[in-house]
């Protein structure tokens, strides 16, 4: 009873001559609280957490430490220590973190999958190189067939057209209209396979250019060969 009137006193006079007497109060409060607080073994518990900046302290958990950082202690040594709750702020800021930390992760390990599948395709960059040309000379020539076939059709719409002018007037037979239709028909699906060529070669040059440029980046940076052992 004197104990605790003690500590009352302390805490009186803190609260009325202000923040400078609370180191005081801790130095004494604490070991003379403590003291009391002795089981028959002679062991001494001791929790504890900060509230506004000030400690509370009790051999069993104060209400104000729920929630809270709180620390208990055996005999002077901490022997358990409580984290406080996230708020709601640092719960997300947390699930944002752990999501950028995951996709982190999975962006490493596409771009593993990425250059190890290069370095299937490619033992080499000469061996790059040189499957490049030789897929862009395959779309080249049969570019340069599909440009054959245009300039027949073009030639055969032209002679239609000469026919049909030689009739100065007269009206034109179904068959020659016939014909006509169908040489532009073909014309039209020529230049149409001529322009998806051209794309496709497009693409594929677009392609080998990216997988030169990562080639060259993995081997300058030595990533490749560890990409290999992995």
């Amino acid at each position: 009873m004197r104990l605790s009137r003690f500590i009352g006193m302390l805490m009186e006079h803190m609260m009325r001559y202000g923040d400078f007497l609370w180191s005081v109060v801790v130095l004494l409060a604490i070991p003379l609280s403590v003291a009391g607080q002795q089981d028959k073994g002679g062991v001494v518990r001791v929790f504890s957490c900060e509230v506004n900046g000030r400690p509370v302290f009790s051999d069993t958990l104060p209400k104000e430490c729920y929630g809270r950082a709180w620390v208990k202690k055996i005999n002077g040594v901490t022997v358990y220590r409580e984290e406080a709750q996230p708020t709601s702020d640092e719960s997300a800021r947390r699930r944002e973190q752990a999501y950028q930390q995951e996709e982190a992760r999975k962006e490493a390990a596409r771009q593993k999958r990425q250059n190890d599948a290069l370095w299937e395709r490619y033992p080499s960059l000469e061996a790059l190189d040189q499957r490049r040309d030789r897929e862009i000379a395959e779309f080249d020539k049969a570019i340069g067939e599909l440009r054959v076939d245009e300039e027949r059709f073009v030639a055969r719409c032209k002679g239609l057209d000469d026919e049909t002018k030689a009739l100065k007037g007269k009206a034109v037979p179904a068959d020659l209209r016939r014909a006509i239709n169908y040489a532009d028909e073909e014309l039209a699906q020529a230049r149409v396979a001529i322009e998806r060529k051209i794309n496709e070669r497009d693409i594929l040059r677009q392609r080998f250019d990216a997988d030169r440029r990562q080639y060259l980046e993995i081997t300058s940076f030595g990533s490749a060969s560890g990409s290999r052992k992995n």
